[in-house]
């Protein structure tokens, strides 16, 4: 008759199979059970084969390409302690989350001994006796350029802007088992075009590419997306939620959806009156243009939807007039104007008005998303420039420019961004996003997320 395991027996068995490979690790030490995309990551990350020595990730939001990263460093430095690893995280959060995996197993006294530790583990650093060490950073920090690794990772690298890429990418060249890590969302962030020129040209640079569909990761809840799916635009929900890469080609907003989005003035159930103020929120927003050009949109939200009330568009005045006029017919809303007209915006504000800058470089892609959700939703009207009514007040000709201009607004095939011609409407309708997607006191932009990093 066979003698019951010990404890000790047991646990020993259990640093067995932990050792053996990553993937064990994560079961018995991390609670993961990876999928088998996840699998194919850990594989590659702990390998030494130059063949994997660049790696590029793409997954949806809360795939677990991060936790994946954790588990394979702590399995790295269970075997070789002396290996610099180097994390730069889009953002703080994302820094905080890598760590937050990686500093319970490496302070399992189970799985790893704690004599080998040179000091208790901080937030951004842990530092072994054997010279090695993990060092994760927010992309703000300054110490890009510090020192040289072994393994250098770029955690959410769209969020990541190009200088700071560039001073940390030569940290490796002098390690004798070089290895960059780049993981990432396909978000229109700062640097997406870098991203998905590695991610496209994968062979050429010679980078193994990792992905893994929703279908595997049966972390995320299922309703969660379903329900995220009518919060979000199309593109994305394709991006954050399926992990796909936007189109960014053509034009950006459909067409058949802006002509959906016209209606009838004459008509109430189409275009309801504007209600007394202050019974809903009414706000301007304003693209400079170029000297002697500007356009403003007078904007109405009821219930959902926002109703655009007049188009303004000035192209030979001075901007001294344009600011007076403002002043007069909008001055008690507040008004959110392109962020680079700091001397005009400063003057709006002097005269009394709420001036809340939008900053097109950090804010822009998100916006434009969004006035794509309101179109699928049909959440956003437009009077139709082909109706015209003067006897009633009616003159749709005004929004004739904003209509056209929307319709031919696209994206540049070579940049992937939207072109820089005839664009100073959509920016006067970008600009108004701000109001009803980040309100001034909210803070950050709104996202939708997933439980998982």
């Amino acid at each position: 008759m066979s003698k019951p395991f010990s404890a000790e027996h047991l646990q020993g068995l259990k640093l067995q199979l932990a050792q053996s490979n990553p993937r064990n690790l994560a079961i018995v030490y991390a609670d993961m059970d990876p999928s088998p995309g996840q699998i194919r990551l850990m594989k590659g990350i702990v390998s030494d084969d130059p063949e994997f020595s660049q790696i590029i990730v793409k997954t949806v939001r809360g795939g677990g390409k991060t936790k994946v990263c954790s588990v394979s460093f702590a399995h790295i430095h269970h075997h070789d302690p002396t290996r610099k690893i180097f994390v730069h995280s889009g953002s703080y959060e994302q820094a905080r989350y890598l760590y937050s995996y990686y500093r319970p197993l490496i302070l399992n006294p189970d799985y790893f001994p704690q004599d080998e530790l040179l000091h208790e583990p901080t937030q951004t650093l842990t530092q072994f006796k054997s010279g090695g060490f993990l060092k994760v950073l927010a992309a703000s920090e300054r110490q890009s350029r510090g020192g040289h690794v072994d393994i250098m990772c770029l955690d959410e690298a769209v969020l990541i802007k190009q200088d700071l890429i560039d001073a940390v990418w030569p940290t490796v060249r002098t390690s004798k088992k070089p290895k960059r890590i780049v993981l990432s969302t396909a978000s229109p962030k700062v640097s997406l075009d870098w991203f998905l020129r590695i991610w496209q040209h994968a062979d050429q640079l010679k980078f193994k590419r990792y992905e893994w569909p929703l279908e595997e990761c049966h972390w995320i809840n299922q309703q969660d997306t379903a329900n995220a799916q009518l919060l979000v635009d199309s593109e994305t929900f394709k991006v954050e939620f399926l992990g796909e890469i936007a189109e960014r080609r053509g034009t950006v907003w459909d067409n058949n959806l802006i002509n959906a989005a016209l209606v009838d003035p004459q008509k109430a159930e189409e275009y309801p009156l504007p209600a007394a103020d202050p019974l809903t929120e009414k706000w301007t927003s304003l693209d400079w243009g170029f000297i002697g050009q500007a356009v403003l949109l007078f904007c109405e939200k009821q219930a959902e939807t926002v109703y655009i009330r007049d188009c303004k568009i000035w192209s030979k005045e001075s901007y001294t007039s344009i600011k007076q006029e403002i002043k007069e017919d909008f001055g008690e809303y507040p008004i959110y104007p392109d962020s680079e007209a700091v001397a005009d915006n400063e003057d709006l504000r002097k005269m009394g008005m709420q001036v809340i800058p939008v900053i097109f470089s950090k804010d822009k892609d998100f916006l434009i998303s969004r006035v794509r959700w309101r179109l699928e939703k049909g959440l956003l009207k437009i009077p139709n420039p082909d109706i015209t009514n003067l006897a009633q007040g009616i003159d749709g000709r005004k929004y004739f420019t904003l209509v056209q201009q929307m319709k031919a607004y696209h994206y540049n095939e070579k940049t992937r961004k939207p072109e820089k011609v005839n664009d100073h409407c959509c920016d006067a309708l970008i600009c108004a996003m701000k109001h009803v997607e980040q309100p001034s006191g909210r803070g950050l932009p709104i996202t939708v997320t997933s439980a998982t990093p």
